[in-house]
């Protein structure tokens, strides 16, 4: 059977939380395979994760895609204790990750 071009590629999930890249805002970069629903399954993260998306930035490069978000927590402070940022990253990184694992399983 013919390979689908998705499945040539394989992008490791992955994010990155900064809070050096602005003054006011956490930002959180976050690599995937490109997918259909990705993105709707980030911003549910962070809806979970009860925080505040100011702006985001979605791009896709071939197979990857790349969305950064500036986000805040619900009172305006950016996201800094180390705990809640292991655990936004769990939770992108689950999000991110989730399909992908499903389709190498099958």
């Amino acid at each position: 059977m013919p390979r689908t071009r998705a499945e040539a590629f394989r992008i490791a999930p992955s994010v990155f939380v900064d809070n050096k890249a602005s003054n006011r805002f956490t930002v959180i970069e976050v690599n995937a395979q490109d997918r259909p629903a990705l993105l709707n399954q980030l911003a549910y993260a962070l809806f979970q994760s009860k925080v505040t998306v100011h702006s985001a930035h979605v791009a896709t490069y071939g197979e990857r895609a790349v969305d950064t978000f500036y986000v805040t927590d619900l009172i305006g402070d950016k996201i800094d204790g180390a705990a809640r940022v292991r655990s936004l990253e769990k939770r992108l990184l689950e999000a991110a990750a989730s399909r992908s694992e499903e389709a190498v399983a099958a």
